[in-house]
């Protein structure tokens, strides 16, 4: 069985409730960003069950599914809230990706029903007597854009011998075109000063990580810049482009989501233009 945690922090990426009525929206603010997304129930999709866990979001389907093993105080579970495909095979393509090639993405329900049932608590616990793991499994939803989505998925574990949390998180872009997975390849050009980008986006995650004079950090060793390329995981909206990193990436003491960002037009003239994400945001459609 696969082992997973995540911190309450990143839990609460995405809270939403559906209201009974077609009329009624909720607004909500996703993790990471300060723009607010609208959804609203659906109710034109005839082939989705509907329930309080199904929604609508910028016009794409959603569904949570839940399971735990009810082991009390080293209780597993997992909470996943996945794109609903409807017969679309690029969907199937982007869920099959999140979940993994051995789950049955059309009965996402039995297959987290048996990762997280007694029986396989009890073979986790066959292996090691002493060992009293607690894991979770969690998947949300951060933006939909027209064609892009943005998931965070996160997995990890704790035991009694461990200081801190074991986790592995990350946000993912998805082409809602194709279902191929976006990266930040080429998104920068070759001569562009990377010292000075690096040195904005530092800035700019100041308020969760203190103080920060950019100006005065040479960075002879390009500390800096590794800090901010090399780790951690990106998203955008249609305003600023964001760095993300999990609890311990950016400093062993930060045990919390940091994020960094910048909007698309102070980030402009140092973007390649043949990039996907330059072509999105400023080639017109």
């Amino acid at each position: 069985m696969r082992k997973f945690l995540i911190p309450v922090l990143l839990c609460a990426a995405l809270a939403v409730a559906c209201s009974n009525s077609n009329s009624e929206k909720k607004v909500v603010k996703p993790q990471n960003d300060t723009a607010t997304v609208e959804i609203e129930e659906v109710d034109t999709l005839a082939d989705i069950d509907f329930d309080d866990d199904t929604y609508e979001m910028n016009g794409l389907a959603f569904k949570t599914y839940k399971a735990s093993d009810g082991g009390g105080e080293y209780e597993s579970s997992a909470s996943l809230t996945l794109p609903v495909p409807n017969g679309d095979k690029v969907m199937e393509k982007i869920l099959q990706q999140l979940v993994g090639e051995d789950a049955d993405i059309n009965n996402i329900q039995a297959y987290l029903d048996k990762m997280f049932s007694p029986e396989e608590k009890a073979k986790d616990a066959d292996d090691d007597d002493d060992l009293q793991v607690s894991t979770v499994w969690n998947i949300e939803p951060v933006l939909v854009l027209d064609k892009y989505l943005v998931m965070e998925s996160a997995d990890g574990y704790m035991d009694n011998y461990m200081a801190h949390y074991n986790i592995s998180q990350s946000t993912i872009v998805f082409d809602r075109t194709t279902g191929e997975i976006m990266t930040r390849d080429d998104m920068f050009d070759k001569d562009a000063d990377w010292l000075k980008i690096a040195r904005k986006f530092r800035e700019s995650a100041n308020e969760e990580l203190g103080e920060f004079d950019a100006s005065d950090f040479a960075d002879p060793d390009g500390f800096l810049i590794d800090e901010v390329f090399n780790r951690g995981d990106f998203y955008f909206n249609e305003d600023s482009l964001f760095f993300v990193y999990g609890p311990y990436e950016i400093n062993y003491a930060f045990g919390f989501d940091v994020k960094m960002g910048v909007s698309k037009a102070w980030i402009k003239p140092y973007m390649e233009k043949d990039n996907w994400l330059y072509k999105y945001w400023f080639v017109k459609k």
